[in-house]
């Protein structure tokens, strides 16, 4: 039977075939791409094993070969004892509300990008790859939730990279993804993605270390189905690329060398002081200044004159 479509000359020939094979290596390469999720994760997170108790808290995650010779940090990377970064990060593959050091707030309850008036603030250095971070996120994350409610902390939450772990960059893009049209459910959505990794601890199982398995967990927070729909897509293009490479920047501008680190008020707080699930709020309140109480007068009226 013949047909009116022309007869492909070699070279076309040989060209869709170079086309066919590009785009089959490509399909490949997003399917080993998701597949190294678990297997890379598995080390970084269930292969360090939880021991109880925070003083096993301490997780040395920077080469010291690595470590920067200039321990000068900048206007972009302020030290911690200089307050929150001043502006924002403001450029394409960043979340909009993310500041220049790469970090987030809250201090108003869940309300992200705000700011506790006259309250001290809470800086926590994390990696979503750490065992040890997952662990202080279970004790504490009631605990800074009533914090925040009650307006008694700004809370900075500084990500990272550090062990170089690709689950890291996978929860990062679809926090980016959250952070940018999910702001009110973006808190929650940064403790689910810790519950995914506390499970992989216990059950030493992977299977929800997945693109489908944060969307499972977006779902539990009310993130709405639409967001979540495009994790996927921001995770194969590493749509937040630039941010997680920010974040390690202004980790090692600080010369921070574990994670979880903790600063309360400028001040790094000893991890193993903070193995409680008040432990926070018992610093905060030792922090805030008692109100003295008032004076009464002691002295009696002036007679009337008659």
């Amino acid at each position: 039977m013949s047909t009116n479509q022309p007869r492909q000359t070699k070279a076309e020939r040989r060209e869709a075939r170079r086309l066919k094979a590009k785009e089959l290596r490509e399909a490949s390469a997003r399917r080993e791409r998701r597949n190294k999720i678990a297997r890379r994760s598995f080390v970084g997170a269930a292969g360090a094993s939880v021991v109880g108790g925070l003083g096993y808290l301490f997780y040395l995650g920077v080469d010291a070969k690595k470590k920067p010779k200039d321990k000068k940090t900048s206007t972009k990377f302020p030290a911690p004892n200089e307050g929150l970064a001043t502006a924002k990060a403001n450029q394409e593959g960043i979340p909009k509300q993310v500041l220049s050091d790469a970090s987030w707030t809250y201090g108003e309850g869940p309300t992200l990008d705000t700011v506790a008036a006259a309250a001290p603030i809470l800086d926590i250095y994390f990696d979503y790859s750490c065992s040890h971070c997952a662990q202080f996120e279970g004790i504490h994350t009631q605990e800074i939730n009533q914090l925040l409610s009650g307006k008694k902390i700004t809370l900075a939450l500084h990500p990272a990279k550090i062990l170089e772990q690709e689950w890291t960059s996978v929860v990062m893009n679809a926090m980016g993804v959250v952070l940018d049209e999910a702001p009110a459910q973006s808190l929650s959505f940064h403790g689910a993605a810790f519950e995914i990794l506390s499970q992989v601890i216990q059950t030493k199982s992977q299977k929800n270390m997945t693109v489908e398995g944060l969307v499972a967990a977006a779902t539990k927070v009310n993130v709405p189905k639409e967001v979540s729909a495009k994790f996927k897509a921001a995770i194969d293009s590493d749509k937040y690329g630039k941010w997680v490479n920010l974040s390690n920047e202004a980790f090692s501008a600080r010369d921070l060398q574990s994670t979880p680190t903790v600063f309360f008020k400028g001040e790094k707080v000893d991890l193993t002081k903070l193995g409680t699930p008040t432990s926070l709020t018992e610093l905060v309140a030792a922090a805030t200044p008692t109100a003295q109480p008032t004076q009464q007068a002691t002295a009696q009226p002036t007679p009337q004159q008659g």
